[in-house]
């Protein structure tokens, strides 16, 4: 267990907001319990904590999520897509964000979506990922320099507490079913908030970037302005592209 000091609870934390506000002090409270900030290619023990992100919604939102936990000393992994519909992580000011987020201390690793090869009912020999898995890392590494581990995107069941012999995963047994783990997904923190005070001595704390902002929204919300933004970029970066940039935001 880790040697915990007075930290704040969750009653002090409040009900979650999805805010960058209320993500500091949540990491404040982690760093107050006695936490130290630990990588998935270390050995873990008492007291030590994986933080990781799954950048399914936005870079840009990333690199603020990263720049916060710059300032208070912690480095984490950034789990990355090469498939999104809603950014290109090839496109340069996406690149450049990625390389900043790497200059600020942190990882970046493949955010690999086995949606995007296989049914979800039909898993495929162990082989058939390592190969594809192993495309897409070769890929990633032409922007970064990402780390072995992967983090599977919505995984489905026949990925969980498997092992693989061409990288690691983050829901082997070792750093998912064998410790603590907690997640933001689809913003299920809303109502429960983490007790930092009754965390499991070890954990790995997953949280997805782009659920994240100034001001709280829900699921919903955070999904749509996505997509506004992401259309915006695409619009922004098209015209400077070809030269039709006008005043009145009409084609020329």
């Amino acid at each position: 267990m880790a040697e915990h000091r007075p930290s704040l609870d969750a009653d002090s934390l409040g009900d979650v907001e999805f805010t960058h506000r209320w993500y500091r002090r949540f990491l404040e409270a982690l760093q107050e319990a006695g936490y130290q900030f630990t990588s998935f290619t270390d050995s873990l023990g008492a007291g030590d904590l994986l933080l990781r992100h799954d950048v399914d919604l936005s870079i840009d939102a990333a690199l603020t999520m990263a720049q916060i936990e710059a300032e208070l000393d912690i480095t984490s992994t950034y789990f990355v897509l090469v498939s999104s519909a809603l950014y290109n992580p090839f496109e340069r000011s996406h690149s450049e964000a990625l390389a900043e987020i790497e200059a600020l201390g942190h990882e970046i690793g493949l955010h690999f979506s086995t949606h995007r090869y296989w049914p979800a009912d039909e898993p495929p020999a162990a082989e058939a990922i390592e190969i594809r898995v192993a495309a897409e890392q070769a890929m990633l590494e032409t922007v970064c320099s990402p780390v072995e581990t992967v983090s599977f995107h919505r995984p489905p069941s026949w990925v969980l507490n498997r092992t693989f012999s061409g990288f690691r995963s983050t829901y082997e047994s070792r750093v998912f079913d064998e410790i603590g783990y907690v997640a933001d997904s689809t913003q299920r923190w809303r109502h429960e908030p983490p007790d930092v005070d009754s965390f499991p001595e070890t954990a790995q704390v997953l949280t997805h970037p782009g659920l994240w902002a100034a001001v709280d929204a829900d699921f919903d919300e955070r999904v749509t302005q996505a997509i506004r933004d992401a259309c915006t970029h695409s619009e922004r970066a098209t015209r400077q592209e070809f030269g039709t940039e006008t005043t009145t935001g009409e084609s020329t």
